[in-house]
């Protein structure tokens, strides 16, 4: 998907996907949707100088061809009708209900006129949107947000650095967390694999230099060894051994494609640092370079016992795989740990990865928990900087035993910001597990330590206080105090 995406996009191509998934879907609403979409762009160009039309029909696309239902494709094609066309939440939900409504809404980025015409800055925006996303973020507009960070992503040919980089900075920061917290693992991989084509122009073209030159010198013996994975494992083709006949059914589909370059990537900077040397790194020895998926069904069962699906496995691999010179050299877990994998190797030596999951464990690395309409994230966006809502936390407690989580790293002055801005600025020292000895600002917290903080009302922050602080806002606080110092003064303050 990611590396043959197709630009060229029309309405008639996403019905027809649509229908073949739904059949008695809401056709009618699609079409609707795109007409009322069309209209409010017609006329304006994409930066390639394409129709912007194409990118809500490209990322309804996306959804449909996942097989989701018509709720998410109408928001899709209208997702950038509030933002961009100036029409009203309003009159999205009258025309097409609440539900479409709240994805759109959800992911509409700020602007001016949110503000009474308050000229905010760039950042100030971006900030403001960011910590908006993740507040109104629910699974059904992170699934509509995914598909047009995707179709961003994947039309970012010719587009300049200084504008290419931020927007897969952004996918990393800010996307990619929201989809993990979602369990939604199959969309983790495919954001960080566009993210790395993005950022690592010259790395990407020399892995597939190398990939594809060893795919060349073995291409019939990976050429036949695929070929005889889809004569075991088709449920269309399976014909292979008589004594294998009861299995076939379990089997749902059976699919390979070439292994992104970002899980290569992972791997290669899981064991080694020596990224100038790929040449030397990336050997056919230590890598597979193609993916194997073999989806079965969720009850498994083997003359009426249940069975698990490795069991299934090794009955074909033990009957025909072994016997054509298949081995298998080892059982492993992805470097993000959400998946295993057999590794296993054909006569010539070529490695193949085969993931083996029930439908229900695919559908969930597919969608995650999708069925969860829930907010994500209430009460706990970083508003003052949206992209430390994701990072590291770490439990530590009040000295009354009221838990809280904080940013891993983060010293007793973090901890006095984060319970209130005054007890922040008027810190003398902090105790940690009932111990007596008093300790300076710098202390850093581990992972369940209880906190009391003495405060002095005389006390007041000086500016090497910036050194002790690693949470953005404890130095949020800090900035505020010395900008309202310097105003009242017109002095520098720092001491």
């Amino acid at each position: 998907m990611i590396n043959d995406y197709k630009l060229d996009v029309s309405f008639s191509e996403l019905i027809n996907t649509y229908i073949s998934k739904h059949p008695d879907g809401d056709r009618a609403g699609v079409k609707k949707a795109w007409q009322y979409a069309n209209e409010k762009h017609s006329g304006v160009k994409r930066g390639s100088g394409e129709p912007y039309i194409n990118h809500p029909l490209r990322v309804a696309r996306i959804l449909a061809n996942q097989g989701f239902d018509s709720e998410y494709l109408m928001a899709a094609l209208l997702h950038d009708v509030v933002e961009d066309c100036d029409v009203p939440l309003s009159e999205i939900r009258f025309r097409f209900g609440n539900t479409v409504a709240e994805i759109v809404d959800a992911v509409t980025a700020l602007s001016d006129r949110d503000f009474d015409g308050e000229k905010l800055s760039k950042k100030q925006l971006d900030t403001l949107s960011d910590a908006r996303l993740q507040d109104k973020m629910t699974i059904r507009a992170l699934y509509v947000k995914i598909a047009d960070r995707i179709d961003n992503l994947s039309t970012l040919s010719g587009v300049k650095e200084e504008k290419r980089m931020p927007k897969a900075e952004h996918t990393r920061e800010i996307l990619i967390p929201m989809a993990k917290k979602a369990n939604a693992y199959h969309c983790v991989d495919m954001l960080e694999e566009l993210c790395f084509r993005a950022e690592h122009p010259l790395q990407l073209a020399e892995m597939e230099k190398i990939r594809d030159e060893i795919n060349l010198l073995n291409h019939r013996s990976i050429g036949k060894s695929l070929a005889e994975f889809e004569r075991v494992f088709d449920p269309l083709r399976n014909n292979c051994a008589k004594e294998l006949e009861p299995y076939h059914r379990h089997i749902i589909s059976f699919r390979h494609q070439d292994r992104s370059m970002i899980s290569l990537y992972r791997q290669i900077t899981a064991n080694t640092n020596k990224l100038d040397d790929l040449r030397n790194v990336l050997v056919k020895d230590d890598f597979a370079f193609h993916d194997l998926f073999l989806i079965v069904s969720n009850d498994l069962e083997e003359e009426g016992t249940p069975i698990r699906p490795h069991d299934l496995f090794f009955k074909y691999f033990d009957l025909v795989l072994s016997v054509h010179g298949f081995y298998i050299v080892d059982y492993r877990r992805t470097t993000h740990k959400d998946s295993t994998y057999f590794l296993i190797a054909d006569q010539m030596d070529n490695l193949f990865r085969l993931f083996i999951r029930t439908r229900d464990e695919n559908d969930r690395y597919q969608y995650g928990n999708i069925l969860d309409n829930s907010a994500f994230f209430p009460g706990l966006v970083n508003e003052i900087e949206p992209r430390d809502t994701y990072s590291p936390k770490m439990k530590v407690f009040c000295a009354d035993g009221t838990a809280t989580l904080i940013d891993r790293g983060a010293t007793v002055l973090d901890f006095a910001f984060h319970i209130h801005t005054d007890l922040g600025l008027h810190f003398k020292y902090a105790q940690l597990n009932d111990n007596k000895t008093q300790l300076p600002h710098y202390t850093r917290l581990n992972d369940g330590d209880k906190v009391y903080i003495e405060e002095d009302e005389k006390a007041a922050p000086s500016f090497i206080w910036f050194k002790y602080v690693r949470t953005s806002r404890a130095t949020d606080r800090l900035i505020r105090y010395f900008e309202h110092l310097y105003a009242n003064e017109r002095g520098c303050p720092f001491v």
